[in-house]
């Protein structure tokens, strides 16, 4: 099977090559830039446009083509919308399957009003959130991380609130909820870890934990958002009481600790693309992940566009 890999420089990547490596897969990998250490780590690389060109997709359809992908895993925020929207597109045109949710669940996903929208219309608890500047939280709706994130009193004065929402503050533990879910949209994994320390809202130390009110909460969400592949849900909890704040329709840098808790996830993922069966296997609580850097070094000479 070749699979193409995108943000092959992100963390996300990083997470997870070694269970990449355990696929008995070609891998191809795309990023911006040549200075990214996925390049280097043994994928076949091609550069590409940002998102932002307007030539993105047609590079990587000529990728997708020259290279006859049979499946694609999106990882980076700003591209999840349009990949859903050409899902179909190249599904029908090169037979390459592109493991993300349809467009109307991305859609609800990335855009952090809609998902309020979503949570409150299904009676899921969330946090309250407005369009208008009246709650202590300020969010873009779109975007990533904690980037762009402010309490109200510590936001810059010129700062543009016109795509930004206001939300109440939360208290309690923060988890992230990993979950697998086959093709019809059948939870296979519902694993929450606690957030034990984070960098840029990204998780460095976390825990695997098995907490019922939150896998079954969580499997309720997964029954009206009906979501397929790997995604990611966060919420804080204090008590009895959840809040859900967000769903990431993709990969988290943080989930390599479900996968190392229960079973290399994209064995799972290329039987539903083959049509064979899968067994969900037994689950770990209480695993730690501790996260670090490793360096990856590159004379200028070897550099993939100097070639």
């Amino acid at each position: 099977m070749k699979v193409l890999v995108e943000g092959i420089g992100s963390m996300v990547f990083g997470t997870q090559l070694k269970y990449y490596q355990e696929m008995n897969w070609d891998l191809v990998g795309i990023d911006i830039t040549d200075k990214s250490f996925g390049i280097y780590k043994g994928v076949k690389p091609y550069i590409v446009p940002k998102y932002s060109d307007e030539t993105c997709f047609d590079v990587i359809e000529e990728i997708i083509k020259k290279e006859n992908i049979d499946l694609v895993f999106c990882t980076i925020n700003e591209g999840l919308l349009e990949w859903s929207k050409r899902k179909k597109y190249f599904k029908e045109k090169y037979n390459t399957n592109i493991v993300i949710s349809d467009e109307s669940i991305i859609k609800i996903c990335t855009d952090k009003w809609q998902t309020y929208k979503f949570f409150s219309e299904n009676k899921i608890n969330t946090p309250k959130t407005s369009l208008d500047n009246i709650y202590g939280l300020l969010k873009p709706r779109v975007g990533r991380g904690s980037f762009g994130i402010y309490k109200k009193e510590d936001a810059p004065e010129n700062l543009n609130l016109e795509n930004y929402i206001s939300q109440e503050i939360v208290k309690g533990q923060e988890y992230t909820i990993d979950v697998l879910c086959d093709l019809e949209s059948n939870p296979i994994y519902i694993i929450p870890r606690k957030r034990v320390e984070t960098e840029s809202g990204v998780s460095t130390k976390g825990m695997t934990i098995y907490d019922e009110q939150i896998i079954e909460s969580t499997r309720q969400i997964i029954s009206k958002l009906k979501p397929i592949g790997i995604i990611n849900i966060q919420c804080f909890k204090e008590g009895d009481n959840i809040n859900y704040i967000e769903i990431n329709p993709r990969l988290a840098g943080g989930s390599s600790l479900s996968f190392s808790s229960s079973d290399n996830w994209f064995k799972a993922i290329e039987c539903f693309y083959k049509g064979e069966g899968y067994s969900a296997k037994s689950i770990t609580y209480n695993n730690y992940m501790f996260r670090y850097y490793e360096d990856v070094i590159v004379n200028e000479q070897d550099l993939v566009g100097n070639k």
